[in-house]
């Protein structure tokens, strides 16, 4: 009877366990669609969405050399820095805003 009485028990503890991880693998599964819905929901809504096109809108406002471009945010939004060199061999930084498409000189 103790015997049964512990295989109960561990068997009661085996499903809520089971039940506890199905439920944080769906609260983690909801999470990650979500998450994936808004990122996909805010790539759309940018007006430059890579590195490419912050150059040639970089480079059409601003004459110069491209040395380097990253990744940044501007004004909140996500966007790029873009490092130039003038034809005079002045070094300048250039903020592309990723969601308006504004280029500004820093």
């Amino acid at each position: 009877m103790k015997t049964a009485l512990s295989i109960i028990l561990i068997s009661l503890s085996l499903l809520a366990a089971q039940s506890a991880a199905a439920s944080t693998v769906h609260a983690v599964t909801s999470m990650m669609s979500v998450f994936m819905k808004a990122n996909s929901n805010q790539q759309q809504k940018l007006k430059v969405s890579n590195k490419e096109q912050a150059v040639q809108l970089a480079k059409r406002q601003y004459r110069g050399k491209v040395l380097k471009v990253q990744s940044s945010r501007v004004n909140g939004n996500p966007g790029y820095s873009v490092k130039l060199l003038s034809s005079d061999g002045v070094v300048f930084y250039v903020k592309v805003d990723a969601k308006t498409g504004r280029v500004s000189r820093n």
